[in-house]
C-alpha cells in the first residue's frame, strides 16, 4: 500500500502496518508543531507559564508521599541525550517497580538464551568431533588394509594426542613483582661544586665575569693573530694623551702661571730633530671625517 506520511513523503508498506505508521506520524506531526505554536510569545509569558508549570510540578509532589527522590524527580526537562543505556523511569513509584521488574525479567530471559546458545555450541563441536574421529578411524584402516602400517601408526598418534592434549590454562601474571630502585651517587663530585665533564678536565673555566682587562688580554695575544697596528694610531694617541692628564693633576691655570713664571711658552719652544723624524715615519692621516678620506684617497690614487 502507497501512502504519504505528515513530511510529504510517499511510503510503501503493508496494508496491515498502515494503521500504526498513520499514528506515529499523528504523533510526530503533534510533537513538532507543539513549540511552533508558543513563538509568538513574549519573554514574560514564558516565564509566566514556565512558572505554572513549576508550580503544578510542586503541588503533585506534596500530594505524593514522602519517599525516595530519583533522577528524573530532579532532571526538569534537560535537553541532555544520556545514552541507549539510560532508561527513563517513571515518576511514579509503583510504575517504577514495574518497570524495574520488567527489565529484570528481560535480563533473566537474556542470559537463559545465552546459556542455551553455549550448550548448543558445544553439542555441535561434541558431534564435529564424533564425525571426524569416525573419519580418521576409517582412513586408518584402509591405510592398513593397503599395508602403509606407519603412516597409520602416525595419524592414530597423532588423534590420540590431540585427545590427550588440553588446552593450555591462560597465565596469570604475578600479583606483585618487586622493583628495586637503586639510587646511585656520583663520586667525582662534591657538595657545592659544579660537576666537571671528562672532556673538561685540565681546562680553565671561567664562572662568573671577566676578571681581566682588555689591555691584559691583549698582551697574551699570540701576535701573529693581532690586527695591523695601523688600527691602533689613534687609539695609542688617546691612550697617551688621557695617561698624562692622568699622570699630572696641575690644572691648566696652575700651568699657565708656571709657563709664565719661567718666560716661555710652548709656541716658543723650536720642534726638536727627533720629534721631526718620528713624526715623518708615523705621519698622521690628514682626514678627520669620512668626506675628508674620501678626498684623501681620491688624491693619492
Amino acid at each position: 500500500v502507497d501512502y504519504v506520511d505528515f513530511l510529504g513523503r510517499s511510503r510503501r508498506c503493508m496494508k496491515k502496518d498502515l494503521p500504526s505508521l498513520l499514528k506515529m506520524d499523528q504523533d510526530l506531526q503533534g510533537k513538532s508543531q507543539g513549540p511552533d505554536g508558543n513563538t509568538l510569545l513574549s519573554e514574560d509569558m514564558r516565564r509566566e507559564l514556565q512558572r505554572q508549570q513549576w508550580e503544578k510540578e510542586e503541588e503533585e509532589a506534596l500530594r505524593k508521599p514522602m519517599g525516595p527522590i530519583h533522577y528524573e524527580d530532579i532532571r526538569e526537562n534537560e535537553a541532555r541525550q544520556l545514552g541507549v543505556g539510560y532508561f527513563a523511569f517513571s515518576r511514579d513509584q509503583e510504575l517504577r517497580h514495574k518497570q524495574r521488574a520488567t527489565l529484570d525479567m528481560l535480563r533473566e530471559q537474556t542470559l537463559d538464551q545465552r546459556t542455551k546458545r553455549e550448550q548448543i555450541k558445544e553439542k555441535r563441536k561434541a558431534a564435529l568431533d564424533a564425525r571426524l574421529s569416525k573419519l580418521r578411524a576409517r582412513k586408518v584402516q584402509k591405510l592398513r588394509d593397503a599395508g602403509l602400517e606407519e603412516e597409520a601408526e602416525k595419524l592414530e598418534k597423532g588423534e590420540l594426542k590431540g585427545a590427550t592434549e588440553e588446552p593450555e590454562a591462560p597465565r596469570v601474571p604475578a600479583a606483585s613483582r618487586k622493583v628495586e630502585v637503586v639510587i646511585q651517587e656520583r663520586r667525582d663530585t662534591k657538595p657545592g661544586v659544579p660537576y666537571v665533564r671528562e672532556w673538561d678536565k685540565g681546562k680553565e673555566l671561567m664562572f662568573g665575569q671577566w676578571s681581566k682587562k682588555q689591555e691584559e688580554l691583549r698582551d697574551e695575544r699570540d701576535p701573529e693573530f693581532a690586527p695591523p697596528s695601523d688600527y691602533f694610531l689613534g687609539q695609542k694617541k688617546d691612550a697617551n694623551y688621557r695617561s698624562q692628564n692622568s699622570k699630572s693633576p696641575e690644572t691648566s691655570s696652575e700651568k699657565l702661571e708656571t709657563e709664565t713664571a719661567c718666560g716661555c711658552s710652548t709656541q716658543e719652544v723650536p720642534p726638536s730633530a727627533p720629534t721631526n723624524s718620528i713624526d715623518a715615519q708615523n705621519p698622521e692621516p690628514p682626514y678627520r671625517s669620512l668626506d675628508d678620506m674620501l678626498s684623501y684617497y681620491r688624491q693619492v690614487t
